[in-house]
């Protein structure tokens, strides 16, 4: 049996992004073959969210938090301790950094774009993630979200052996039957295209306003479009607000901020069209949770992203705002179009799913 602890102190400070891969992962693990792994579930010491954790996963504190700036001496030394009390063979760290200690090593790397970027990242940020270079060789295994993450991997840490990084695809959450309910949940006016990311310059909002602001000029742009943009704002670049000014475009977007997941569902599930111009996305999940649920996508041809989409998608160059605004007028008005990339997208959408990614880490585990 493989004693296995998954380091999930992340989970206090932040419930999307890693933290969100941490809970899908530990909840299918622990489903997926009690007899041949014992799940440990590492959390902050003032933690009380525990609805979400596997009742067979046993809870283990720290008083370390995540990111904390003397994690790398403290860390170790409660694991030292904890291994006396509840042993453990492995150290998985979805949040790309893992400690020292006489245990496996397994990390996620969900995306390097920092590396070649370090001016989007705040202070402590830069700290944190400056270690990964150290993690990447410490660790006995390297999970990559997506292929093109694996081959940042070897661009960027060339002296990582090929051998220990692993691609294992993300997956979006289940959709049951009656999350459909919530659709009613909005209160945005129907139809509407839906943002959904941090507002940082590598999500490339600023393409997507100029291409609105390109059709607003050439009176294209239908009368009732609105564009619904969910989520915060970023460490570096201009706000939302502020762009859209300048551009001339406040009048026709919507600023949601955060929001939960059933507000997120409902508004996934309305939406007419989700729109991602990333410059760059280590797996590019917002794409897949709208196939998920039916809703097309255009989106950029950078990073991951056409790999995850494959031709479920109407892509195009992240720069190019004729092409963007183009893809915006034929979804939204040519339905045939519409539905059939709603089919493509549900289609594609069933190649990815938790239980795989978890049958395919715990193979990684196994080895």
């Amino acid at each position: 049996m493989i004693n296995l602890l998954i380091d999930a102190r992340l989970m206090f400070y932040r419930k999307a992004g890693i933290s969100q891969y941490t809970r899908h992962l530990a909840q299918v693990l622990a489903n997926l073959n009690e007899a041949a792994l014992r799940l440990n579930i590492l959390l902050d010491r003032r933690d009380q969210d525990l609805a979400w954790i596997p009742k067979q996963a046993n809870i283990l504190r720290a008083l370390t938090p995540a990111h904390h700036r003397f994690e790398s001496i403290t860390l170790p030394l409660e694991l030292a301790l904890l291994q006396l009390r509840q042993p453990f063979q492995i150290l998985h760290s979805p949040d790309f950094i893992t400690a020292r200690g006489r245990f496996k090593k397994i990390i996620t790397v969900h995306d390097l774009y920092f590396m070649q970027h370090p001016e989007v990242m705040s202070a402590d940020g830069a700290r944190y993630y400056g270690r990964v270079g150290w993690s990447v060789a410490q660790a006995d295994a390297v999970i990559a979200v997506s292929e093109f993450t694996r081959r940042d991997i070897h661009r960027l840490l060339p002296s990582t052996p090929s051998h220990k990084v692993y691609v294992v695809h993300e997956a979006a959450a289940a959709v049951v039957a009656s999350d459909h309910l919530l659709g009613a949940s909005t209160s945005l006016n129907l139809p509407f295209a839906l943002f959904v990311g941090t507002a940082e310059p590598r999500k490339n909002l600023i393409t997507l306003l100029k291409a609105l602001a390109r059709l607003c000029e050439q009176a294209r742009l239908p009368q009732q479009f609105k564009l619904c943009i969910v989520g915060a704002q970023g460490w570096a670049g201009d706000t939302p607000q502020h762009m859209a000014q300048m551009l001339g475009v406040s009048d026709v977007i919507e600023l949601v901020g955060e929001v939960d997941h059933a507000r997120l569902h409902a508004l996934y599930c309305q939406a007419k069209m989700l729109l991602l111009p990333s410059h760059y996305e280590g797996f590019g999940l917002t794409a897949l949770e709208a196939m998920t649920r039916g809703t097309p996508v255009i989106c950029s041809n950078a990073g991951s992203l056409p790999e995850i989409v494959g031709d479920a998608a109407l892509l195009h160059d992240p720069l190019d705002v004729t092409m963007l605004g183009e893809h915006i007028l034929r979804l939204w008005h040519d339905t045939a179009l519409h539905n059939d990339y709603a089919q493509r997208g549900l289609q594609r959408a069933q190649l990815f799913s938790w239980a795989r990614a978890a049958r395919e880490t715990l193979k990684i585990y196994t080895q």
